[in-house]
């Protein structure tokens, strides 16, 4: 009767531990299902956002008139197959996604205003986000040092790079460097990889960078951002938080600056480094603000958007003399070439981000230079029996819409 017992003791602990063992099993394979839709869900944002962008060339190109890319373009404003209502995202099986699209050209190009003769507009941006005195030029020059090629220090009589910084960082650390000891600080004396390289720069703390007081804030991870962003929904220039040096500056454009969807702190800046005189200045980004500001209500409502750079003058108000000098310390137009898609999909607690850097232009080809290729082998026979079905002898210059991947980020 007792070894009885003992058996089925034995049993049930032997049955509560395949049990439990069984349960922890199907917890993760509904974990490792939910991320995979997840990750599904966010690429169908991305895909969304791809189709937005080559449609709105499509739309672009067969249309009358001059081209351009503003805030009213399909890719830009939120709707039913987007962000969804109310900012609920967009629901697709047991999750949703949501998805934005960003152009690049909006941005300041760090690789452009970090290049000496850009000098000023880099000035102006961080007097803009609160670094007062002499701390501006100060940083300005570092900034312009890690990235040109030589090794002389951009102020005046300073030497070289590594032994000025190196000799400014020992000093504020209060650590013991000699100038014939290997250097402390190096810059790397090439273009900027990333913004948050930033970072590795002498006098860029992280409250400039990130816009936040570390002792008190932790930095928004890109997730947490997206949400926030989504949330507000609204220009960046509205934004109740300080604006910081990640949320202007890019190294993913052709160095333009697009009037059209670039926000007011962006124009301030330039147009503050052009002509010198702020309330001058001032005066102008406000007229184009007014020049774009929306005809129609709603979330659909279109934009008065800017299709040339005289229409500053023609229909914006702004002095002829103003743009000279705009021109010559940074290129702007109204035509976008670089964006960034953001994806977030969800099913349950399971999220899954993608961030996309892609560059979109409008490619044309020769069909007698495509035929060599075909006949060469060089192109895929399948796309080659697809040209010709589609195409068939014609011999006038092709039309491609050709969206491609810069950079791919996953989490």
């Amino acid at each position: 009767m007792v070894l009885t017992l003992w058996i089925i003791v034995v049993l049930g602990m032997l049955s509560a531990s395949m049990l439990e063992e069984t349960h922890l099993e199907m917890r993760l394979s509904k974990f490792q299902r939910d991320d995979l839709e997840a990750m599904a869900l966010a690429r169908a944002g991305v895909a969304r956002a791809l189709a937005d962008l080559r449609n709105d060339m499509e739309i672009d190109r067969t249309g009358q008139g001059e081209l351009f890319d503003s805030l009213s373009d399909i890719w830009a404003y939120p709707d039913e197959g987007k962000v969804g209502r109310d900012n609920e995202g967009v629901e697709m099986g047991r999750g949703r996604y949501f998805v934005t699209v960003e152009d690049m050209s909006s941005r300041l190009d760090l690789n452009m205003i970090s290049d000496l003769p850009h000098r000023e507009v880099l000035r102006v941006l961080l007097e803009d986000l609160g670094v007062e005195g002499k701390e501006a030029p100060a940083i300005a020059s570092a900034i312009i040092d890690w990235a040109d090629a030589d090794d002389k220090a951009t102020p005046p009589g300073t030497g070289y790079e590594n032994e000025y910084y190196s000799t400014r960082v020992a000093k504020e650390s209060r650590t013991e460097w000699e100038k014939d000891q290997p250097p402390i600080y190096r810059c790397k004396n090439d273009r900027f990889s990333s913004v948050e390289e930033l970072l590795s720069v002498y006098g860029v703390t992280p409250e400039l960078f990130y816009g936040i007081d570390r002792e008190k804030q932790t930095p928004q991870g890109p997730i947490e951002q997206f949400m926030e962003r989504l949330k507000e929904r609204r220009p960046a220039d509205e934004r109740k938080e300080r604006i910081a040096l990640r949320d202007v500056l890019t190294v993913h454009s052709y160095g333009s600056v697009n009037i059209n969807t670039a926000d007011s702190f962006i124009l301030k800046v330039l147009f503050r480094a052009a002509i010198k005189d702020k309330k001058t200045a001032d005066e102008a980004v406000q007229k184009i603000m007014a020049l774009r500001k929306a005809a129609g209500s709603g979330r659909t409502g279109s934009l008065r958007a800017i299709r040339n750079i005289s229409d500053l003058v023609t229909k914006g108000g702004i002095r002829e003399n103003v743009l000279p000098p705009l021109m010559k310390i940074a290129a702007v137009n109204v035509r976008s070439d670089i964006y960034r898609i953001e994806a977030l999909g969800e099913v349950g607690r399971n999220q899954h981000f993608i961030r996309v850097v892609v560059s979109r232009e409008l490619e044309h080809f020769q069909p007698d230079n495509l035929a060599v290729l075909f006949e060469k082998g060089a192109i895929n026979r399948r796309l080659a029996d697809a040209f010709r079905q589609r195409h068939g002898t014609r011999r006038g210059p092709v039309e491609n819409i050709a969206v491609r991947v810069i950079q791919w980020q996953e989490l």
